[in-house]
């Protein structure tokens, strides 16, 4: 039969029928290859999950984190060496800074000769000019010049490169009636006493004409007194018209200590 010439419908059953007839019978095996195909498929799929899994499991490993997600262990860094601190320095307390006790004092030259000669071996090196000596002093003895009121002593000018100054000692025997302490009219005129009972005075004070003088006179208990003095000037003897002596230098020579020195000295005992 023609297909043109049947009706819609059955131009549509006929095609079909023709379609499914090309094909052949239907196989009785068809489900059961299927199946075997699709087992294939799933055995070839996990192998290539597990082997990426495999893959991603290294890689995590080997950037320090395990595949479970949890810190890989991984070797603790060394601990930086640590700088031993040097010790600190000992701190030691020192004391303020006391005055210096005085030196012993000095045993000066030979006990006879001219006063003056052996005031001078007391001194530093230095100029002396116009000396004088009143009396003797002899091996602890002291003679007395005849000259009423005058009593054994002597001096000389004394220049130690910065200027003339005045030095001189008067010696004597008797006993001093001043008490200790500082007058209130002479501040710097005090008394101290030594443990061997010697009473020592020291004044510092002005001349006329503005020069300056330092005094140190020392008592001993055996009534031996020793009295050194020095001034800032080139004489104390006033010139030709009285004219008072004008300061050669701006400080006297020799210390205070210096003069105790020369005034405690044992070269003047009895």
């Amino acid at each position: 039969m023609n297909l043109d010439q049947l009706n819609p419908d059955q131009r549509l059953h006929g095609a079909l029928h023709d379609a499914s007839q090309r094909f052949g019978p239907h196989s009785g095996d068809l489900v059961a290859r299927a199946a075997a195909r699709g087992r294939r498929l799933r055995l070839v799929r996990r192998a290539q999950l597990g082997a990426a899994a495999f893959v991603a499991a290294g890689v995590c490993v080997t950037g320090g984190v395990a595949f479970s997600g949890r810190p890989a262990s991984v070797p603790a860094p060394a601990a930086p060496p640590t700088a031993t601190a040097a010790p600190a320095p000992t701190q030691t307390q020192t004391q303020a800074p006391t005055r210096a006790p005085s030196a012993s004092p000095p045993l000066g030259g030979p006990r006879s000769g001219p006063i003056s000669a052996q005031l001078a071996a007391f001194l530093p090196p230095g100029k002396i000019t116009r000396t004088n000596s009143n009396g003797t002093f002899v091996d602890g003895r002291i003679t007395k010049p005849d000259t009423p009121n005058t009593g054994a002593g002597g001096g000389f000018t004394y220049d130690d490169g910065k200027g003339a100054s005045v030095i001189q000692v008067d010696l004597g025997d008797h006993t001093r009636t001043e008490g200790s302490g500082c007058p209130p009219t002479s501040p710097g005129h005090c008394a101290e006493t030594l443990p061997d009972g010697t009473k020592v005075w020291v004044d510092a004070g002005a001349i006329i004409g503005g020069g300056k003088r330092l005094t140190v006179i020392a008592l001993r208990p055996d009534g031996r007194q020793v009295q050194v003095e020095e001034f800032n000037v080139a004489s104390i003897v006033p010139s030709a018209g009285n004219a008072t002596p004008a300061p050669t230098r701006p400080d006297l020579p020799l210390t205070v200590d210096q003069l105790r020195g020369i005034a405690l000295s044992p070269h003047w005992n009895p």
